[in-house]
């Protein structure tokens, strides 16, 4: 696991608790340590085909004023006036950056003022017969998330290239950049419309804050298990694409509960503002935390193995009773006997999880040092019975009320809509119990899921 003095990135450690809360067949204790908060990254992908449909379809064809005459800046009594149209916009959105090109092709005339408001034409370029003449235009500007879940479009700075110009030889001036101011204002109400767009298509603050209050509410594993994520900070990477796919990826900081028994009360949290720059990374590692009661290992315990009967030395033997209980990290085994001899005999053994079947079993089973000088007294016999070699194939506990299942419910949960267009997915790629310990009520006991996990937004 990697540690550091703020919170890790998206890769690192993830923590459920299990906790038990009102009544339940088997219940849990609950855990009092304040265990590290988790990360989840949530790459949001916004389809940006529908959207650059709508800035096609809102930038006029033509800018106003075509056909009108206007003065030309500098020649005392010269106007110009123009007819243009463009030809379909290129928009490529690459990460932060959008770039807007199109080709205009366009038509003029120039004159000069003669007696009212007539005016002479003098000269012209790209009217017919002639072909139209042609420029690029290209727009760039950045679209940047705020801290208050909105878009800022940056100044957008322009580029115009004739592709065959239109000059006026006998003015000594070329039109273009004049004819070409209308289309810029277009191209930039154009850009203005996209962020918009993306803006409420993504980090509107109201679908955050509805994205948020979902996110809060409990997720229901089984009638008797619930995943609540409690949410209580996001970071925002770069904005980044693919294809025609904008990417955001908040980072949100969660601190996830599995709650066994009635239905917890969510207690969401005021959508905070974002974190800008994080660098989350795609996936999850997390830890669930896990309590299996000693009255609940020994009702399994005791159902494996009371009434079985054995035989010795002394006699046959019954066994009456099954405890478990820990001290000072081994799990004590407590068998009560009857037979010619009635009585009480403790083992103690190494609790171990067993990955493959998502259990815990015990090693080095061996009598406690109190039995052996109770068997020293009696003699030996009990050594040499199959008590010893019973317990250890049977004091195999199943974490039937935290893991068994868990990694399908884990997966269902990971995938569900959290609000009106908006879909969580998520995949689990590995699953393990690991390390147990032994606590005052019960064995503590973890596992680890990994998988990645997005949400995807129409």
């Amino acid at each position: 696991m990697r540690r550091s003095a703020l919170p890790v990135c998206f890769a690192s450690l993830a923590t459920f608790t299990l906790s038990a809360q009102g009544s339940a067949p088997a219940p849990l204790s609950a855990f009092v340590e304040e265990l590290e908060p988790s990360l989840l990254a949530l790459p949001i992908r916004v389809d940006l085909a529908p959207l650059l449909k709508q800035v096609e379809a809102q930038v006029p064809l033509s800018p106003p004023n075509i056909e009108t005459w206007a003065d030309i800046k500098g020649k005392p009594r010269a106007s110009f006036r123009f007819n243009l149209i463009r030809e379909p916009l290129s928009v490529r959105v690459k990460d932060d950056q959008v770039t807007v090109r199109v080709v205009a092709n366009f038509g003029m005339d120039v004159g000069l003022k003669t007696l009212g408001s007539h005016v002479a034409v003098m000269g012209s370029c790209g009217r017919s017969p002639e072909p139209p003449r042609r420029m690029l235009l290209e727009l760039k500007t950045g679209i940047r998330p705020l801290p208050a879940w909105s878009v800022e479009l940056r100044q957008p700075t322009f580029e115009v290239t004739p592709l065959n110009s239109c000059e006026i030889t006998f003015l000594g001036f070329d039109i273009t950049d004049q004819v070409a101011a209308g289309m810029k204002e277009n191209l930039a109400a154009g850009a203005d419309l996209l962020a918009r767009l993306v803006r409420e298509s993504a980090l509107a603050r109201q679908k955050a804050q509805e994205a948020w209050l979902q996110f809060s509410q409990p997720i229901e594993l089984r009638p008797d298990l619930y995943l609540l994520f409690q949410p209580r900070r996001v970071r925002l990477a770069p904005l980044a694409t693919q294809g025609r796919m904008l990417v955001l990826t908040p980072e949100i900081e969660i601190q996830p509960r599995l709650v066994l028994g009635a239905k917890p009360e969510a207690t969401p949290t005021p959508l905070p503002d974002l974190e800008l720059n994080a660098s989350p990374k795609p996936g999850f590692h997390l830890r669930v935390e896990a309590d299996l009661s000693y009255a609940h290992a020994s009702r399994q315990l005791a159902a494996e193995v009371v009434g079985r009967t054995f035989d010795t030395d002394k006699g046959r033997f019954e066994i009456t009773s099954a405890q478990v209980r820990g001290d000072r990290g081994k799990a004590i085994l407590d068998i009560g006997l009857k037979g010619r001899i009635t009585g009480k005999v403790s083992l103690s053994g190494r609790p171990l999880s067993d990955p493959a079947t998502s259990s815990l079993r015990l090693s080095e089973l061996d009598f406690t040092l109190d039995s052996q000088s109770w068997l020293a007294r009696m003699g030996d016999w009990l050594y040499h019975s199959d008590l010893q070699k019973l317990l250890t194939e049977k004091a195999h506990f199943l974490m039937d009320q935290q893991f068994q299942g868990l990694r399908e419910q884990v997966q269902a949960s990971l995938n569900r809509p959290l609000a009106p267009n908006l879909q969580l997915s998520g995949t689990l790629t590995s699953f393990r119990v690991a390390a147990v310990t032994t606590g005052p009520d019960g064995f503590k006991s973890q596992a680890y899921l990994d998988g990645e996990v997005r949400v995807d937004m129409k």
